[in-house]
């Protein structure tokens, strides 16, 4: 526990010593930007990179994060765009585990080589495809052919206004996932315990759908668990093309317009999410693996 603790405040320490790195640099070349443009902006620009540091400490703790450009309060502005992430995430990791165990499962079930192949190539494909260009396309199936979905927005905890770029985002965790579970359902579906069960006159039907599917379970966690804290620190190119507002989006609008203290507080925010489901994910395989 205390090995845990001593690494994540070292992380942590990395971290806001980097956010605080890139802040700085972003906001000298705000000054030259405004100066270019003829405008003046007063920044304090006589402290050293300790001052500095230990000011966004303050700001990051006990300050409530700064206020963004706009005005608006930092930690208000990620705390109303953490409902939205959330359930983007939540739905595309709940829509590419399911189809990937379905379709995987089945693969088995028809015993299809053929399937199998045919699983492992469309995966291959998804991986090695950018993310932007199932965004046009199903934007453009969608929305502008069918006029199924809006294409793009928010509405609280609204279904539909989820579901294209959550479809964006879960078919990669499909890929990802049905790769691992081809490999393993297929190894598992000719071990000896299997192989027993079929002697025992267990119908194949519950071998597979029940049976390895308990077996490959829990390994399987690891990578949607790495994925939804992928998700959860943000989508920026998906966010951005369904102009959904969330973290990603955010992340991007503060690139964009140079908000030193919107970026730097979600950069920090970003990193501890993916770190922390990150050990989880690590200690919860290394628990499976009966290693300590």
């Amino acid at each position: 526990m205390k090995s845990e603790l001593f690494r994540f405040f070292l992380f942590f320490f990395f971290l806001t010593l980097i956010s605080s790195a890139i802040a700085d640099y972003v906001t000298k070349d705000k000054q030259y930007l405004y100066a270019d443009g003829g405008i003046s902006i007063q920044e304090e620009v006589t402290k050293n990179w300790l001052q500095k540091y230990i000011l966004f400490l303050d700001r990051l703790i006990f300050g409530y994060g700064g206020k963004t450009d706009s005005g608006e309060n930092v930690y208000s502005h990620i705390l109303i765009r953490l409902g939205p992430t959330f359930h983007l995430a939540s739905f595309a990791i709940l829509f590419g585990t399911i189809l990937s165990y379905l379709l995987s499962l089945y693969s088995i079930f028809l015993r299809s080589d053929f399937f199998k192949s045919l699983l492992y190539s469309f995966s291959n494909l998804i991986l090695s495809t950018p993310v932007f260009v199932f965004a046009v396309l199903l934007l453009v199936v969608f929305f502008y052919k069918l006029q199924w979905f809006p294409p793009g927005g928010y509405q609280s905890w609204n279904f539909l206004y989820i579901i294209l770029p959550g479809v964006t985002l879960g078919i990669r965790t499909f890929a990802r996932l049905t790769l691992y579970l081809l490999q393993e359902i297929w190894k598992e579906a000719d071990s000896e315990y299997v192989t027993l069960l079929q002697t025992r006159n267990y119908s194949w039907l519950h071998i597979v759908f029940k049976e390895i599917f308990l077996k490959v379970f829990p390994l399987s966690l690891v990578i949607i668990i790495l994925d939804f804290g992928s998700l959860l620190s943000g989508a920026m190119v998906v966010e951005e093309i369904f102009f959904f507002p969330g973290i990603g989006k955010s992340l991007y609008y503060s690139i964009k317009a140079m908000d030193m203290n919107l970026l730097s507080i979600l950069l920090v925010f970003s990193g501890v999410i993916f770190y922390t489901l990150n050990r989880f994910a690590l200690k919860f395989q290394l628990k499976l693996s009966g290693e300590t």
